[in-house]
């Protein structure tokens, strides 16, 4: 048995995602849907893995992952962070309706953790987890109250609460960081 052949490629495709899943912090049903690991095999490519091979310590979040939009709208900075990442996921396509909003490929989970890390590298002091931005692309997939929307004043990509009678304007407006 040759690691090199072809028959092995999709599982260290997956192996190598539910690594870098954990490494950025995700739970461990995130990492199941992307990657159809069993929740006993993640577990021990976190011990035997990411434990003892880390640089730092990994903080693996436990418990229910995130499911309110709520957490977006805390702040003007947090409407913001979560609009910069909605286009980014928007740019790569991924948030296409065609794919349920839970199903990725292993491939557009490894492209979603590229964006997230580069998303994290953009921002200075990033409010937004692994775990809410996972929650943030199902959000923005589903399209049922939350969308991608141009802003009326400034034109910016910003996330518009669909169930609104009246539709706001986009933080950066709101914060008077944008003047005509």
């Amino acid at each position: 048995m040759r690691i090199t052949d072809s028959r092995y490629d999709r599982d260290r495709v997956r192996f190598t995602l539910a690594l870098r899943m954990i490494r950025l912090g995700a739970r461990t049903q995130t990492i199941r849907q992307a990657t159809g690991l069993s929740k006993e095999r993640i577990r021990r490519l976190s011990r035997e893995y990411v434990d003892r091979h880390a640089d730092g310590p990994v903080h693996r979040l436990r418990g229910k992952s995130p499911r309110r939009m709520a957490f977006f709208r805390q702040t003007p900075d947090h409407e913001l962070q979560a609009a910069t990442l909605g286009s980014m996921l928007h740019a790569c396509d991924l948030l296409a309706p065609a794919v349920p909003a839970y199903q990725l490929t292993p491939e557009e989970a490894a492209r979603f953790c590229d964006i997230f890390d580069l998303f994290r590298d953009l921002c200075a002091a990033c409010l937004i987890s692994f775990e809410h931005a996972w929650y943030l692309r199902q959000a923005l997939s589903s399209r049922e109250e939350h969308t991608l929307a141009a802003c009326q004043g400034c034109q910016s990509q910003w996330i518009r609460d669909t169930l609104d009678l009246l539709p706001d304007r986009c933080p950066a407006c709101r914060m008077g960081l944008y003047r005509r």
